[in-house]
């Protein structure tokens, strides 16, 4: 699955932050409410319209909460990120747009300290809001827009100058924590960031790495262990054949006459079969032995068992090698091979020892006969 871009992770990111403040605001909103409906009989509202004004916001927070509970039992992804934000935030607005109303309800012979406690309440709501939503700003000046513009219009029409006082106040208020809501949303947002762009570069830089330690230990050409990872693996093998006294048999492989392929056809012929003979070589041994490139048209493959001349391995390299490849133009050809075969701790008690002992055998094959196999008669030391 193709990865996602910084700023689709960081909305994602801020979606989930998003949801999960309805629990500890539902305890705020209903302590709102109460303080409403004590400041609605005090001022005189009808028991009904007090009733259904707070069934109302029952009736939203109640919805919310069951939201944000399936929310948590869901995944989110970039499908359905603006679904579930779209929901949530129309029920928040519906919320606040009964506060925002709530001023209305009071009768027109309200007392000014009915309407001071109505201030009061709706503006401690929305810096509780504020704080709780920081991560989605639309979101809160939403919020002030449905809830804090309606009271403040309410006391514009009232006739008093103390009204007029109270305009300038919310008018202050509003611009006093939306500002102050907004620096805090930069930085919260400008972290998000940071901390997605700061996992990418540790991403990347996970991945160089990686490559770069596969590029050490791989030869690039036909993607097996080079000479390096060849070498450290055998070194590995003789200290456990040491400890358990088994045997490693080492065969260097040399592909006859690849010097004339490379002149005839050109060097793109020429890796491409070092490539086919990989691939035969790697299909021919079992998951447990090792088939490395040593360097130009010589491999070694590494094995756990002993052979002998009689088990046939090294007959099956040659014929596998000696079946004609199939060239990209549609032409053939046909190369062969010559192997060395070295054991530990016969002929060898350390991978330079084995390894020299096994290229040696192979010159003698290639001097013995064309595509053949030849087994070290060097004698390990102490032996």
């Amino acid at each position: 699955m193709q990865r996602l871009s910084i700023p689709e992770r960081v909305y994602l990111k801020r979606v989930s932050l998003f949801f999960g403040h309805a629990g500890g605001n539902a305890v705020a909103i209903f302590f709102g409410a109460t303080l409403m409906m004590a400041v609605f009989r005090a001022a005189g509202v009808p028991i009904s319209q007090m009733t259904i004004w707070f069934g109302a916001v029952t009736l939203i927070v109640a919805s919310i909460l069951y939201l944000e509970a399936l929310f948590r039992k869901t995944i989110l992804t970039a499908s359905n990120a603006n679904r579930w934000l779209s929901t949530r935030v129309a029920l928040g607005l519906l919320l606040c747009s009964l506060y925002g109303v709530a001023p209305f309800l009071l009768p027109d012979n309200a007392q000014i300290q009915a309407e001071m406690f109505t201030f009061i309440i709706l503006s401690a709501m929305m810096t509780v809001a504020s704080a709780s939503y920081s991560v989605m700003p639309l979101y809160y000046i939403s919020l002030n827009a449905v809830t804090m513009i309606p009271l403040t219009f309410y006391f514009a029409i009232q006739p008093t100058e103390m009204h007029q006082i109270l305009v300038m106040t919310a008018v202050i208020w509003q611009i006093l924590v939306l500002k102050k809501a907004w620096d805090v949303s930069k930085t919260t947002i400008s972290a998000a960031y940071l901390t997605e762009e700061l996992q990418d570069e540790m991403a990347q830089h996970l991945e160089t790495k990686s490559q770069l330690e596969k590029m050490a230990r791989q030869d690039s050409l036909t993607e097996l262990p080079n000479r390096r990872s060849l070498l450290e693996s055998l070194a590995i093998m003789v200290v456990e054949a040491k400890r358990y006294e088994h045997k490693i048999v080492v065969m260097f492989i040399d592909i006859d006459d690849f010097k004339m392929v490379n002149d005839t056809y050109g060097h793109t012929v020429g890796d491409f079969l070092l490539q086919q003979v990989a691939v035969r070589l790697k299909d021919l041994v079992r998951e447990s032995d090792m088939v490395a490139r040593f360097g130009g048209d010589e491999f070694v493959i590494v094995s756990g068992n002993a052979v002998s001349e009689q088990d046939g391995l090294a007959e099956r390299i040659l014929t596998v090698l000696a079946e004609p490849v199939t060239l990209l133009t549609g032409e053939k050809i046909t190369t062969y091979g010559s192997i060395g075969i070295a054991q530990y701790p016969e002929n060898g008690a350390c991978p330079d020892s084995l390894i020299k002992a096994a290229d040696e055998a192979m010159y003698q094959a290639k001097a013995a006969r064309e595509s053949g196999f030849s087994f070290s008669k060097k004698k390990a030391d102490g032996m």
